[in-house]
């Protein structure tokens, strides 16, 4: 211990406690920039034809949260992101949407090889990114049983991140 207090004087635990707080607000700004752009409030509503021909609709009025994720076939992140968005969609709704990655064919190929099974939608027209104010992926939206948006998120995130979330929505 006396090797500590040799080490680290009062002064050493001020500037290592400045750099923690200066570096969570750094990451936090930046959090806050990289999602300016993902909306908040009401959900828009989404009527579309899954990659397997079915039919999905968010019309704001489910009986769990529902959580909506924009992904890419191409993205580095989605690779660790989707597994535990698959966890999660046996246990509460989940609907993804893939940008940029190829055919519902192309789509649904990668979702098999992955062992993914929620229900996805094509946005190769960007449609839903542009509605949803998506710039990057993974992004994550949250929307309550009454179809108001309680969370966003975009980039890696946890598992039990995204539960802890799920559970507030309700």
């Amino acid at each position: 211990m006396g090797f500590l207090n040799k080490r680290f004087n009062k002064n050493s635990w001020k500037k290592i406690l400045r750099d923690i707080i200066l570096f969570v607000l750094i990451l936090t700004g930046v959090s806050f920039y990289i999602q300016r752009n993902m909306i908040s409030g009401k959900a828009p509503a989404i009527e579309a034809t899954t990659i397997y021909g079915e039919h999905f609709s968010l019309l704001n009025k489910n009986k769990k949260p529902t959580l909506v994720y924009f992904w890419g076939t191409w993205c580095g992140y989605c690779r660790f992101t989707s597994p535990m968005v698959e966890s999660i969609s046996k246990d509460y709704p989940v609907i993804s949407i893939a940008v940029s990655s190829g055919s519902n064919q192309q789509i649904n190929e990668y979702l098999k090889t992955h062992n993914l099974t929620y229900s996805a939608l094509n946005d190769g027209n960007g449609y839903f990114s542009q509605q949803w104010g998506v710039s990057g992926v993974p992004s994550i939206f949250i929307v309550d049983k009454d179809g108001n948006i309680t969370s966003t998120t975009q980039g890696p995130t946890t598992s039990w991140g995204l539960r802890a979330r799920l559970w507030l929505a309700r």
